[in-house]
């Protein structure tokens, strides 16, 4: 988790809090916004994907309210708890009412699969807080996933 060979900046940014924690308090979060992280990562799959179709051109999703841009990086990078899961290097800037977030492919894999979100201060940290706006702006009017990323 700590900055290395892995991961120049690492996972935990500046946050002291232990992983345990940082990973109870960002599902928390989620968890009182009604939202499963199974949706959350979902959501952040499609913008993902939407993202890439535009071929690191601008692209605006959700009813013109969300706007994304891939950028492309060379090589792959493992997931650091070790569970054998290799992603693509990409960054997929993300922005909306105020919102400006970076997304990696590991980012997603990571609140999907281990709940966690990174720490406070790492450059590629999603709060929870911005994950729940970006939802409700790309969800609004439904009940789930059912409404894709491009409506």
């Amino acid at each position: 988790m700590e900055p290395g060979r892995l991961s120049r900046d690492g996972f935990l940014g500046n946050d002291s809090r232990t992983l345990q924690d940082i990973i109870a308090a960002d599902l928390a979060t989620l968890q009182a916004a009604g939202i499963e992280r199974e949706n959350a990562a979902n959501l952040l799959d499609e913008l993902h994907e939407a993202a890439d179709e535009a071929l690191e051109t601008p692209k605006t999703v959700c009813n013109g309210q969300v706007a994304l841009l891939a950028t492309e990086v060379r090589g792959r990078i493992s997931c650091p708890f070790g569970c054998g899961t290799r992603v693509h290097k990409a960054n997929i800037r993300i922005q909306a009412r105020g919102l400006d977030l970076l997304l990696t492919p590991l980012s997603t894999h990571m609140i999907r699969r281990h709940g966690f979100f990174q720490g406070r201060g790492s450059p590629f940290r999603i709060e929870p807080d911005d994950l729940v706006t970006l939802y409700r702006i790309c969800r609004s009017g439904t009940s789930g996933t059912e409404k894709n990323a491009e409506r």
